[in-house]
């Protein structure tokens, strides 16, 4: 708890005036609540002792009312100070949070599952907000009430207060007792509760292939498992947190019938000197704390599954990304050219080699081509050049420096990447393309650039088509459009940012041999200021390169022009010979 309250505090003191001012109306509502049964204390007494009059009626009864009042102000502006300040709190949580969630890497997704990221980005989000909003809130209420109250008991009856301070620790005690199991069965709730919503995710983002595959019934029954069990974790919570609150009350019943007996006696005059008045005035002051002490354990519930939360969410902030700024960095670097070079490069994980020794330069403005067989090394060259990972060994320059040098953020905004699996958002075809534009402007002046950048590769004839044109929504994922669309729309986004590094990465796996040449001549254009890299399967996409490396099993094995692969009668020419003759066999 203690290293939970120091890390939350961070947050906390960012609104010091509004906890401070919720602090004081809430001493206020403590104070002015605890001298109401003080003052029905008095009026009794005043009756029993027939002095009172019509004027003291009246006097007694505005009293109750403005005491009333003021406190219940008092807590209306608590509501607008703490209970505010804590959906502050929430909104730079979910800020932070999702931030870093923007830092991570890449692996850090591929080793855990998304429906358990929203579970912690909502559900235990909400709950952290309860600790600091209504946690803090109601504990100083809790606390203050009680302070005040046993101080104006203590002036009625030291001998009740006594009794009162033996009965409050057992109650307190059997409370925190039920918290510590109540702690650790919500966190198994939670822990549930994220592999029900990642396996929903899941099913919902691969539907095609549940249906596909026709095993609905399948995961019907695996995701009823899962539910079953996220019940049963449930029912066991509330078999220990559902009795905390009646026994809450079943023992201040005990206590007050004690308070009854001993109090009475106090009255009749057998071992103590109370009013009746004073009497009545002890227990309402008792009942007065009835709800503060019983709400200990909402209270403790509320800071328990906070406290639990909190520990999830820590762990993704503790998590550090593998690739970052270093001390290297020179944040005075913010163009690139695009000239690059490769220092006898290798990678190694999990104790494979897959680059061993690769090493090529290229200028700004060149063209190279990376060819090979699927699993060659292509994609990891792609992914050093973006720093998606670190080599194991050698150097990666650009314009001569060395890349770490590069602030991260200078170096992908100045590389436009077409992937392999292309990701679309569900919006418009227009939003989609213009996505990598860092500033909009005007939206007439942004669906035209678009729509030209379309036309370059090959994409606006498709679009036309539409009953929407670029106003076309997709669906997830962007389902609505073919392979090919979607290949073409993504590469469209990289070269709307015109960037200093344009890579098509496999990005013409999709679409037909005729497209595919219209699509590189399209970008003959394009890439004459820039540095182009190509990685494709087919050799036909190579037609434009000035350079191409040819990889197998993570080393260059050829490399040259493609006239001069081809008269080498290697891999490369080998591979030539095949797909000009399935090319005409398709044709035939």
């Amino acid at each position: 708890m203690r290293q939970t309250m120091q890390d939350l505090f961070q947050y906390v003191k960012r609104y010091p005036r509004r906890f401070y001012r919720g602090i004081t109306f809430l001493v206020i509502s403590s104070i002015t609540t605890t001298f109401a049964p003080r003052v029905v204390g008095a009026a009794i007494d005043s009756l029993s002792s027939g002095t009172m009059t019509m004027q003291r009626v009246w006097f007694y009864i505005f009293g109750v009312l403005a005491i009333i009042g003021t406190a219940g102000w008092a807590m209306v502006m608590v509501r607008r100070t703490i209970l505010n300040a804590s959906w502050e709190i929430e909104f730079d949580l979910r800020h932070d949070l999702f931030q870093h969630f923007s830092n991570l890497s890449g692996t850090y997704y591929d080793n855990h599952r998304i429906g358990d990221l929203m579970t912690r980005l909502t559900a235990d989000l909400n709950s952290v907000r309860m600790m600091v909003g209504v946690g803090i809130f109601m504990g100083v209420n809790t606390l203050l009430m009680i302070l005040f109250t046993l101080a104006q008991m203590a002036t009625l009856s030291i001998g009740l207060t006594l009794l009162t301070l033996l009965i409050i620790p057992v109650i307190t005690l059997t409370f925190f007792y039920l918290l510590r199991i109540i702690h650790r069965r919500y966190e198994r709730v939670q822990e549930q509760l994220s592999s029900v919503s990642a396996m929903a995710q899941e099913n919902f983002s691969g539907i095609r292939v549940v249906k596909g595959f026709a095993i609905e019934d399948r995961e019907m029954r695996t995701f009823r498992a899962l539910n079953d069990e996220f019940i049963r974790r449930n029912l066991s919570l509330t078999r220990v947190d559902g009795p905390l609150f009646p026994l809450m009350e079943v023992l201040f019943g005990s206590a007050i019938s004690l308070l009854l007996l001993v109090g009475g006696r106090y009255v009749i005059g057998a071992g103590g000197d109370l009013t009746i008045g004073g009497f009545v005035a002890f227990v309402l002051l008792f009942e007065g704390i009835q709800w503060p002490v019983i709400a200990m354990g909402w209270i403790g519930n509320v800071v328990q599954r906070g406290i639990t939360s909190w520990g999830r969410l820590k762990e993704i902030f503790d998590e550090k990304p593998d690739i970052a700024d270093s001390d290297m960095t020179n944040y005075n670097l913010t163009d690139i050219h695009g000239e690059i070079e490769f220092r006898h490069v290798s990678l190694y994980i999990d104790g494979m080699t897959l680059l061993d020794d690769v090493s090529f330069r290229i200028d700004a403005g060149t063209n190279l081509g990376i060819a090979g067989r699927t699993g060659a090394g292509k994609t990891l060259i792609v992914n050093l050049l973006t720093r998606l990972v670190e080599p194991s060994s050698g150097q990666i320059l650009i314009d001569g420096r060395d890349i770490r040098s590069y602030p991260l953020e200078v170096l992908r905004r100045h590389i436009g990447l077409v992937p392999q699996e292309p990701f679309l958002f569900s919006d418009t075809i227009a939003e989609n393309i213009a996505y990598g534009i860092p500033e909009r402007g005007d939206k007439d002046a942004m669906l035209e650039h678009a729509r030209d950048i379309a036309k370059l590769v090959q994409l606006d004839g498709d679009v036309i088509d539409f009953p929407a044109g670029y106003d076309t929504s997709l669906g997830e994922r962007g389902v609505t459009l073919s392979g090919g669309q979607r290949q073409r729309t993504a590469m469209a986004r990289a070269i709307i940012r015109d960037p200093s590094i344009l890579i098509l990465d496999d990005a013409l796996s999709a679409v037909d041999t005729q497209t595919e040449a219209n699509i590189l001549e399209g970008l003959r254009e394009v890439a004459q200021d820039r540095t182009t890299l190509v990685v494709a399967h087919r050799v036909s996409a190579f037609q434009h390169s000035q350079h191409i490396i040819v990889l197998e099993h993570g080393r260059i094995i050829e490399e040259g022009s493609h006239a001069n692969l081809i008269a080498r009668d290697g891999w490369y020419a080998d591979m030539n010979r095949r797909q000009q003759l399935e090319e005409a066999l398709e044709a035939a």
